[in-house]
């Protein structure tokens, strides 16, 4: 059996684990001016799929938390802490964020 990358199960956390809830008109207002949104994500276990014929599987996870960080230091925060595990994971030194458009 292939073991195949992990898979996004579709959808969000309910609006009681989902800091997007109430941000939206601060989101629209920022059309022509959006900037990255740092934000806190735990993820679990889905489920486990196997396709027999395929002779593959794969993980599913999904969502139960997102919290943007508001705070600006926060969000500092989280970022160098996203930078030093993608480099211990990859070796690379930076994410290749393109500008947001």
């Amino acid at each position: 059996m292939d073991i195949k990358p992990t898979s996004f199960a579709r959808g969000v956390p309910k609006e009681e684990r989902n800091g997007f809830f109430g941000l939206e008109e601060e989101l629209i207002e920022s059309v022509g001016n959006p900037q990255p949104i740092v934000a806190v994500v735990t993820y679990t276990l889905d489920e486990v799929v196997t396709k027999t014929l395929a002779g593959e599987t794969y993980p599913v996870v999904k969502a139960i938390s997102i919290e943007p960080l508001h705070d600006p230091a926060a969000a500092e925060t989280a970022s160098k802490l996203r930078d030093a595990a993608m480099k211990k994971r990859t070796g690379v030194e930076q994410l290749d964020l393109p500008e947001v458009e």
